[in-house]
């Protein structure tokens, strides 16, 4: 019953990539409500699907890479429906939902070729869930400041190339999306730092390469805010740094 509601998930969400590449292509945007809506459903989905895996392993659901993807994904809609009113970006999911769909086709596809099955604790131990949690929920955070960064990307070019069709009028000001970029970027690493110092109270203390991975995506953030809240980088710049600092946080994923 799992691979059904991760398929439905993914589903919904091809749906919402689909009107995204549609708005892309003809500029024009629809109703935020359709966005909101496409990512409550795929929400529920989500969630039932991290249930379903959370029971079969006695503990978070996160025993492998494939789940994840999906709790990362999880993360990125939570925190895009918590955040994307306040922060002003009605257009957060238009942009992050396919980012959304892609990861979870390939934890579609990984559970296919690999699934492992049960995998229970010998003990549960409250603060390994909390350091798993508090993670994946910042690296949901970084995927969104991603995000972010993307928005601005496409409407500074549409701006440079002075091809401003209905969907830049749709987009947030420029001073709104890297206020909230660099608000995703706090939050993100504060909840990283949350995770890190919550690995050291674990029963198992964690392997070196798996502190040493997690130190290094905390490090290259908590650097990047530093440099900007000292030297203020060009909007541009910032936008850039925290598209490459995901694909890297995401990279790392594959050492754990």
């Amino acid at each position: 019953m799992d691979d059904l509601y991760l398929i439905l998930s993914t589903v919904v969400f091809l749906g919402g990539f689909v009107l995204a590449v549609i708005s892309l292509r003809t500029g024009e945007y629809g109703s935020g409500r359709v966005n909101i809506g496409i990512a409550v459903l795929g929400l529920i989905f989500q969630s039932l699907f991290l249930k379903e895996r959370g029971a079969m392993h006695g503990r978070c659901p996160i025993t492998n890479g494939a789940e994840v993807l999906v709790f990362i994904s999880w993360s990125t809609i939570i925190l895009y429906l918590a955040l994307g009113r306040p922060f002003r970006l009605s257009l957060l999911g238009m942009f992050s939902i396919p980012m959304v769909f892609f990861f979870q086709l390939m934890a579609i596809f990984s559970l296919q070729v690999a699934d492992p099955g049960p995998r229970p604790p010998d003990t549960l131990d409250p603060w390994l869930e909390l350091h798993a949690s508090m993670s994946l929920l910042a690296y949901g955070a970084f995927g969104l400041s991603c995000v972010a960064g993307v928005m601005y990307l496409v409407q500074d070019r549409q701006l440079k190339s002075h091809h401003t069709g209905k969907l830049f009028y749709s987009l947030p000001p420029i001073r709104y999306l890297t206020q909230a970029l660099l608000r995703l970027l706090i939050i993100g690493t504060a909840l990283l730092t949350i995770g890190i110092i919550a690995a050291f109270f674990m029963d198992q203390f964690p392997n070196a390469l798996h502190l040493i991975v997690s130190g290094a995506v905390w490090l290259v953030y908590a650097v990047l805010l530093g440099i900007h809240l000292a030297k203020r980088l060009p909007p541009k710049q910032l936008s850039l740094s925290a598209i490459c600092l995901f694909a890297f946080a995401v990279i790392t994923l594959s050492a754990l």
